[in-house]
């Protein structure tokens, strides 16, 4: 067997495979980290990258602005060597996440080159996202339906939907100009209640609350909540807290924007109106939450073949959710919890089917049920001076958060065990067919033990030996 570019007598410098191998997992990392992947997926693929050319002795550490790598031989005469890039900007792009997974399952499972895997990763980078009047599609379908969602009359969707556009326009512009993510926030939000009031003085809008929060939500922490939990999941502390607090701070964006706008409107024409929302037949509602997770899956860029399975799982987690929270009676905490968990089963299930990363289906998926109703009500109650309901309803909505997060934690670690477990079978009735067979194992997988996140599936299975 060839030896790898770590396995030789000592390791003093750096040689240039190491280096090219080094690079190429760097840059793998960096185009997970900017496309927002999760902490602990973007060190699992730079490790697996890394021991698959033969580095067995390497330590990753990522956080949402950086990564870290570091290596030696394993002996205390030898030098290590350390590498760090910086990641400044982070755009969701799930497509690039999903591409860059496949692209690490295939490098540690067959003999694909540094130089095929270099050229393979700058293919992905070159790929550009949905075009503009594609994003503006998903932000109509996010306007118009959540609208109905939330209880608004079929023409204040049509308002809804320009009001989204044109706000998704304001945000690419105000992205250009570099400025902090809080005052992007910020201004996108207090554009949407703007815009919101005049189409309220005009006669145009008939219901404020469902066009205000149809939309905000595309400005929700949804991302952020669900990679914080993925994290913690996995042990990344600093990354889980880190998002959870990005999070907090575009909630506070959001609340601030939109309550610079309200309060003084609602000081000048004497008070806060009452909106007098309807509730839809659940088979329209499944149709509007299909229609709204389907805007989602644009705004984040989900390949196309897997726009439809996660749109479905969007719609069943929202649908859950609505008929929980007002046929069953339950909290609102409850009603999330249910309902997220749904979703993360149905993601795990697509995930596998379609040997994608689960991502793909929970970040769509749940978005919808971030609490932007809880938020916005909330800030209408400070407007009027009920601190007493406006602190009530904000711990609501933190727990219904938490709630969406403890979802996701429970069904990944049982997916976790379940998938040991049946490893474990697996393992054990292929060694005894290799014994009934005279010693001859029977070919496995390739090594992702059928799950679709690499960074789930054990430890890899990649040849050690040189790479050409």
């Amino acid at each position: 067997m060839r030896r790898g570019p770590g396995s030789g007598k000592g390791f003093g410098m750096i040689n240039k495979k190491q280096k090219s191998v080094l690079i190429l997992a760097l840059f793998a990392g960096e185009l997970m980290l900017r496309s927002g992947a999760e902490i602990y997926r973007v060190e699992d693929t730079i490790t697996r990258i890394c021991r698959a050319c033969g580095i067995h002795y390497v330590e990753c550490f990522a956080t949402t602005t950086g990564i870290f790598l570091s290596l030696d031989g394993g002996r205390e005469d030898d030098n290590m060597h350390t590498f760090i890039k910086r990641i400044q900007r982070i755009n969701i792009d799930l497509g690039k996440i999903s591409l860059i997974n496949k692209f690490s399952r295939a490098f540690t499972a067959t003999d694909l080159s540094i130089e095929e895997g270099f050229a393979q990763l700058r293919e992905i980078s070159r790929i550009k996202p949905y075009s503009l009047p594609m994003n503006l599609l998903g932000a109509l379908f996010i306007g118009a339906s959540l609208c109905l969602c939330f209880g608004g009359l079929a023409s204040d969707a049509i308002v809804s939907a320009v009001i989204t556009m044109i706000v998704y326009l304001l945000s690419i512009w105000v992205g250009k100009l570099q400025l902090s993510p809080f005052i992007g926030v910020f201004v996108s939000c207090a554009a949407c209640a703007l815009l919101s009031v005049i189409s309220i003085e005009l006669g145009l809008l008939f219901t404020l609350s469902p066009a205000i929060i149809a939309s905000i939500t595309m400005f929700l922490p949804g991302v952020a909540i669900t990679n914080a939990a993925r994290d913690l999941l996995s042990g990344d502390m600093l990354a889980g807290v880190s998002r959870f607090a990005e999070a907090l701070i575009n909630a506070v964006a959001i609340a601030g924007g939109v309550s610079a706008v309200l309060k003084p409107w609602s000081l000048a024409r004497g008070g806060f109106p009452s909106d007098e929302v309807i509730r839809y037949p659940l088979l329209l509602f499944f149709l509007l939450a299909f229609l709204t997770t389907l805007g989602f899956c644009i705004q984040f860029h989900v390949p196309q073949r897997q726009m439809l399975p996660a749109s479905v799982i969007g719609a069943c987690g929202f649908c859950l959710y609505e008929f929980s929270l007002l046929d069953l009676g339950q909290s609102p905490v409850a009603a999330s919890f249910l309902a997220s968990g749904l979703v993360a089963v149905m993601a795990e299930f697509a995930s596998r089917a379609g040997r994608d990363a689960t991502t793909l289906f929970i970040i769509p998926g749940i978005i919808p049920l971030v609490p932007g109703t809880g938020m916005y009500t909330a800030m209408s109650y400070v407007m009027q001076d009920d601190f007493a309901n406006a602190a009530s309803t904000g711990a609501s909505t933190f727990f219904m958060a938490g709630s969406i997060a403890i979802a996701i934690v429970i069904v990944a670690s049982l997916c976790r065990i379940i998938m040991a477990f049946t490893g474990k079978i697996a393992d054990s009735v292929r060694q005894r067919r290799a014994k009934a067979g005279g010693g001859q194992e029977t070919e496995g997988s390739d090594g992702d033990a059928g799950g679709a996140d690499i960074s789930d599936s054990g430890d890899g299975h990649g040849p050690d030996g040189d790479r050409d």
